[in-house]
């Protein structure tokens, strides 16, 4: 059965939102530099969400989930809390060995939400803010990967729109293991949200994050490759002006289509706009370069080729099938080393797609 994600579109306050206001925010910092170092927008003009130091021992995969509520971020730099922030410039900032940091709109409350804290430090695969079904529904705002620095403008007056009551939430993921380091043990993230007046807002960005939950890259059939699509069912053309791919380190391509929206099967190569090789930094693709019109009712098609590995030897064949049986059900007979849907960078793959996308359309479906 073909899975299915989709996004449309307790952290103390004091954290991130405290400290001196510059006049001018410093740019995404240079090699040499700390990269988490970034000054907050001037005030009225945004605001910004930091974590606090992230520390991630050798052999730990540290996966946190902060909470903030929108119209808080905004009143600590003197805008309007009571009004909406139009989100039109994004700035990321992070130390090296984040293996991805996501921002989403919160909505279903499962088994994670702000009421189970504000802060919530997960490790190894164990706790809710690993577990994803409950972001099942939750829409994408932003993201970033290992060198997640990123400055983007979107294109003239194009806006995220945040609601003041609206929760977000920041999920972090640190790695320090065999196949991915964190050099100095500690990592930390910023994220400058900047706002457009809403008298300039012409159009709502709107967004997909689609994962193929389907994966299985196992020692008999070592190469294989895994395809998905998502269609945007609008009235009218959209455009497509941000696009990211995300796999562990079996990924060796990454690839997304434009997709007509009935077609079957890989669209022609002409219409590919998106590929990526590199499992652990892979490229941003944003607007001005990005700026891809689908038709009417159109999508995107996606295609993940992964090549076996054998496991880190603290992990071995046995602690991927146990992982298989335990999270799959997969009889004994079936078990192939195999690397399935999951977490763990050591054990799991994952076969992503994040589209940033405008006008936004309420009816979108992946598969």
């Amino acid at each position: 059965m073909a899975s299915r994600w989709l996004m449309f579109g307790a952290l103390p306050l004091s954290l991130g939102l405290v400290g001196c206001i510059d006049e001018r925010p410093d740019p995404v910092p240079g090699p040499g530099v700390d990269q988490s170092l970034l000054a907050r927008p001037p005030e009225g003009d945004g605001f910004q969400i930091e974590t606090e130091d992230i520390v991630v021992p050798p052999g730990i995969e540290q996966q946190d989930c902060y909470f903030f509520k929108v119209r808080d971020l905004a009143a600590t730099n003197g805008m309007d809390p009571d009004a909406p922030v139009n989100l039109h410039r994004v700035q990321i900032a992070q130390r090296d060995g984040s293996h991805h940091m996501n921002i989403f709109r919160v909505r279903t409350i499962k088994g994670l939400g702000p009421e189970g804290g504000l802060i919530q430090k997960n490790q190894n695969g164990v706790g809710e803010c690993f577990k994803s079904p409950n972001w099942a529904d939750w829409p994408l705002i932003a993201n970033s990967q290992q060198d997640g620095q990123l400055d983007w403008t979107f294109p003239d007056g194009v806006a995220n729109v945040l609601q003041p009551d609206e929760w977000l939430m920041l999920q972090t993921h640190y790695v320090n293991a065999s196949s991915q380091k964190t050099p100095e043990a500690v990592g930390r993230v910023r994220v400058n949200f900047w706002s457009l007046p809403t008298e300039e807002v012409t159009a709502e960005m709107g967004t997909v994050f689609a994962t193929k939950q389907s994966i299985r890259v196992c020692q008999s059939n070592p190469r294989p490759t895994f395809e998905g699509s998502c269609q945007i069912n609008s009235p009218s053309p959209v455009r497509i002006i941000g696009a990211n791919g995300h796999f562990h380190s079996r990924g060796t391509k990454f690839d997304m289509y434009a997709w007509d929206g009935t077609s079957i099967g890989t669209p022609a190569e002409s219409e590919r706009f998106y590929t990526s090789t590199a499992w652990d930094d892979p490229p941003m693709l944003t607007s001005p370069q990005l700026d891809l019109e689908l038709p009417k009712n159109g999508g995107v098609w996606y295609g993940c080729t992964y090549e076996w590995q054998p496991p880190d030897p603290s992990v071995g064949c046995s602690g991927l099938d146990e992982y298989d049986v335990t999270k799959n059900l997969t009889p004994e007979e079936q078990l192939d080393c195999c690397y399935t849907f999951g977490p763990i960078v050591e054990k799991n793959e994952h076969c992503n797609i994040f589209v940033y996308y405008y006008p936004k359309q309420d009816d979108v479906f992946c598969n």
